[in-house]
């Protein structure tokens, strides 16, 4: 008996789905493609690779986005049309690395150096998305709006 394949890329179907996803541990590999072209099947190789060599899923996932559905990111809109897709790598939340095409060698290298040996090396009181989407959560649930100049000023 043969263990279960773990789904290699996750399509992300709306804006939420991917603010949760970024606002997470871990290394997150995002391609955004448009609508005609559809995600670059050239690099599944390499992504299936990388994928089989980490133990933690978590620490690393790869995600497909339609340019034309995400306005969550605004660089979504600079990929509505093209051919080519572009990739970025968020790790904590933060952006480290964009990748126009399907640059294999260079995908590869990049993901090797920011994927963390486990997801739990990440803080999340680090990740500005979380740290945004959380804030944003309390407000709608009827907080106040924290003043984080205060906050940084009793840091210094």
């Amino acid at each position: 008996m043969s263990l279960p394949i773990p789904q290699l890329q996750h399509n992300i179907p709306d804006d939420a789905a991917l603010e949760n996803r970024l606002a997470s541990k871990g290394l997150k590999v995002v391609e955004f493609y448009s609508e005609w072209a559809g995600p670059c099947r050239s690099v599944l190789p390499t992504f299936r690779r990388i994928r089989l060599d980490k133990d933690d899923e978590s620490a690393l996932l790869f995600l497909t986005v339609q340019a034309e559905l995400c306005n969550y990111l605004e660089v979504a809109k600079e990929c509505r049309g093209r051919s080519e897709p572009l990739f970025l790598l968020y790790r904590n939340g933060q952006l480290k690395a964009k990748i126009e095409g399907a640059d294999t060698p260079l995908l590869s290298s990049q993901i090797l150096a920011f994927t963390p040996p486990n997801a739990d090396v990440d803080d999340l009181e680090e990740n500005p998305l979380y740290l945004a989407k959380m804030e944003r959560e309390r407000i709608a649930k009827g907080g106040a709006v924290k003043d984080t100049k205060a906050k940084s000023s009793k840091r210094k």
